[in-house]
């Protein structure tokens, strides 16, 4: 902490200085005119105080730097030290000589060096990476305004009473220029130029590690020549007063106030964003415009009072005319050039080069020939791209894109339309389009020295005239029934596919309605124990009767809530009904309670509130989670990801996680060993084959064991017939669902079930 704070205090007392030498050089000027004339020397002790306070300043804000910003200002302590230098021999001469002396060429070698070494300083300042296109704007920008205030200097110098020597004018046939008037004009000129290239340079190209606001304090110094100009004709009459001694005193306070801002901000800098930069460029830009509209008002103010314009002047004014005309033409054609970027970062996709969905479509609304458009997407592109990281998932897309466009060749237009979804047009309506482009990923694409297989979900679209712009849609509704289907499918669009649409669009509003009005029940079916057949659990079902119609089957509108999202909400309710009958059940039935078996959809999987969600409603209605299984289906979590995560989340609650229809997915046994279950569904298709073959039981009976290794419970599904227990207790299972034990039905049923077991029990005892 004192490290820093030391600086800090040492930056206050620097300025503090550099105010009382201002104040001390003012008051003393001021009591020089009072008594009509002072000493020649009075000023110059403030003004050489004032020259050290900006050289201790340097040194203290280098102390406090590092790198870039030390030797900033390190070599900024180095301009102040020939300033101060200047300041010390010009103030001994003017001491010893008893009156004003003139500026030395040592003097002016001093006072020009420091001038130049600054300027210097801040030129070698980094600035952020630039295209060259970009530097030749900003030298343009800086010859500009370097020219226009050339022009405005030498017109200032030429017209203003030119300030000669304090001392009594040399003997001469024409107008008095002694040493001292010859070098402060040349300094003048010099001081502009380099300050106005100073300040487009940081203004545009920013400070790098040395913070705005100390740079801008500096900027001013341009402007003390032409004041000092201005100034002369008003004190000339006081000898005291000298010029070069005044403008010690802003130099320090300059200075002062630089290495202040510096240190404040303990060597860390906010680097602006990219919109800041953006408007710190469009704020900055417009000094080159203004300062030829400056210029290019003087050169009129001249002409009208001259009745002409000096040679002098109009050669400097074509001069500029040529650079303003350069600058914007090269603006124009850099406009031209980034709208034409901005076009094709509208219209084409950032990853793969492609063109996207918008001018996809915009290319089909323009199109009246006929057409065919296919749109695919890779199967399981999700599981792979959490597999493989975001990198390889980029490039596969990136392979893939490069596979649709080399096989199809210069006629088709290939575009990325979403994420892993393409699509493809080609002229002609092309009835194989569809097997073509299954075709092209049977041989595995070339990621990072890899070869990936993957396969290809298409849907197909063909048409002529008024059709053909709606193609894009036509093929993405065919997509969408291809993968209700399965993966590496074809499917066309028909008439048909428009009418399932519609459908699912009107039993999509009115599944909304039904969710609000409460038309939706859950029945219960119940699972149990063999031999005996008492109820162990039942499987929560949800049931859709809406008012005034017919019941919806689950098979129909839970399709559409998983597509349209409303499984969300659907979920939830089926969580909160289901909880609240298991809870009556436990209060009533004490440990005879059924376990409750909930079914959790995929979409369901993917949401991250689903486990706090679950458990919430548990501890709302004082649930044990050994009282809850969630079923869920190998599919939903085969790619692992985002769906397996939630699972285990959910496991580690307490709660049961039962695999449903077991045996069908894609990696049964590869799931065992990462998704944590406690119980196998086994599918009804395998119950339906026991008391046949030996080889139509085989699945059952291995799945039966595996479950009893694993140590989990397994549950036969779709059990119909007596003979079809007797084998399964023969088998090994002890959990058994299905018609013959009971149908689904109301939580009522269920009470009457569990009512007349423990009868039954009561009765037995």
């Amino acid at each position: 902490m004192r490290a820093v704070d030391g600086p800090a205090r040492r930056a206050q007392r620097i300025l503090l200085l550099a105010c009382v030498w201002a104040a001390l050089s003012a008051l003393l000027g001021v009591a020089g005119v009072l008594v009509g004339d002072g000493p020649a020397w009075l000023l110059w002790p403030s003004g050489v105080a004032a020259a050290a306070t900006a050289v201790y300043a340097c040194l203290v804000a280098a102390e406090s730097t590092r790198g870039v910003a030390q030797l900033f200002w390190q070599r900024l302590a180095g301009a102040t030290g020939l300033l101060a230098l200047g300041a010390v021999s010009h103030a001994v001469r003017t001491v010893l000589a008893g009156h004003p002396t003139t500026m030395t060429p040592f003097n002016a070698v001093c006072y020009v060096g420091a001038v130049a070494l600054t300027a210097f300083a801040m030129l070698r300042l980094p600035h952020p990476p630039r295209t060259w296109r970009a530097n030749r704007a900003i030298y343009l920008d800086i010859a500009v305004v370097g020219v226009a205030a050339s022009l405005l200097t030498a017109h200032f110098l030429w017209s203003t009473p030119t300030p000669g020597s304090v001392a009594p004018a040399l003997p001469s046939p024409g107008p008095p220029v002694p040493g001292l008037a010859t070098g402060l004009m040349w300094l003048v000129v010099f001081t502009v130029v380099a300050a106005v290239a100073t300040v487009i340079r940081v203004g545009m190209t920013g400070a790098g590690p040395v913070p705005g606001p100390t740079l801008w304090f500096l900027s001013p110094i341009g402007l003390l020549p032409p004041a000092a100009w201005l100034l002369y004709p008003m004190v000339g009459a006081w000898t005291h007063l000298s010029i070069t001694a005044i403008l010690m005193v802003p130099l320090g306070l300059m200075f002062a106030l630089a290495a202040r801002a510096q240190i404040r901000s303990d060597g860390s800098p906010a680097r602006p964003t990219r919109s800041r930069w953006l408007q710190r460029w469009r704020r900055i830009s417009v000094v080159p415009y203004v300062a030829v509209a400056i210029t290019v008002g003087m050169l009129i103010y001249v002409t009208l009072d001259l009745g002409y314009l000096p040679p002098r002047l109009a050669g400097g004014s074509l001069l500029l005319i040529i650079l303003a005309v350069v600058r914007l033409r090269i603006a124009v054609s850099d406009n031209s050039d980034l709208m034409e970027r901005l076009e094709a970062q509208v219209n084409h996709d950032d990853l793969t080069g492609l063109p996207n969905r918008r001018r996809f479509a915009a290319t089909l609304q323009r199109r009246t020939a006929p057409a065919t458009v296919a749109v695919c997407d890779l199967d399981g592109f999700g599981t792979l791209n959490d597999r493989l990281g975001d990198e390889r998932g980029d490039a596969l897309l990136r392979a893939a894109a490069a596979r649709i466009t080399e096989t199809f060749g210069a006629d088709a237009f290939v575009a990325r339309l979403l994420g892993d979804e393409f699509g493809l047009l080609l002229p002609g309506e092309d009835e194989a389009l569809g097997e073509r482009l299954v075709r092209a990923f049977r041989l595995p694409l070339r990621v990072d020295g890899h070869d990936l297989l993957v396969t290809v979900t298409v849907g197909v679209a063909a048409g002529r005239d008024e059709v053909v712009p709606d193609l894009l849609r036509r093929a993405e509704l065919a997509l969408k029934t291809a993968k209700r289907s399965g993966a590496n499918r074809v499917q066309e669009h028909t008439p048909q596919l428009d009418s399932t649409a519609q459908h699912d669009a009107d039993l999509a509003a009115a599944l909304r309605r039904g969710l609000d009005r409460g038309e939706f029940r859950l029945v219960y079916q119940p699972i149990v124990k063999l031999p005996g057949g008492r109820i162990t659990g039942v499987e929560a079902l949800v049931r859709w009767h809406p008012e005034g119609g017919p019941p919806v089957s689950p098979a129909d509108f839970i399709p559409v809530a998983e597509q349209t999202g409303m499984i969300l909400d659907l979920g939830l309710w089926v969580i909160e009904t289901a909880c609240a009958d298991a809870a009556r059940w436990r209060q009533a039935y004490g440990t005879a309670a059924p376990r409750v078996n909930i079914n959790v959809s995929a979409r369901q999987l993917l949401d991250p509130d689903l486990p706090d969600q679950v458990a919430s409603t548990m501890a709302r209605y004082r649930l044990d989670p050994d009282k809850i299984t969630l079923e869920i289906t190998e599919t939903a979590v085969f790619g692992g990801g985002v769906a397996l995560n939630t699972v285990r989340e959910l496991r580690e609650l307490g709660v049961g996680v039962a695999l449903d229809d077991f045996g069908t997915g894609q990696s049964s046994l590869t799931l065992l060993r990462t998704c944590p279950v406690t119980t196998l569904k086994v599918d009804k298709s395998f119950i339906d084959e026991l008391n046949g073959t030996a080889e139509q039981e085989a699945i059952a009976t291995s799945l039966s064991t595996i479950a009893r290794t694993l140590g989990l419970r397994a549950v036969a599904e779709g059990v119909e017939t007596k003979e079809q227990v007797v084998r399964l207790e023969a088998l090994g299972y002890r959990y058994a669902q299905g018609y013959y034990f009971a149908k689904p039905g109301p939580a009522e049923l269920i009470d009457v079930a569990l009512e007349q077991a423990l009868h039954d029990r009561v009765v037995q005892q």
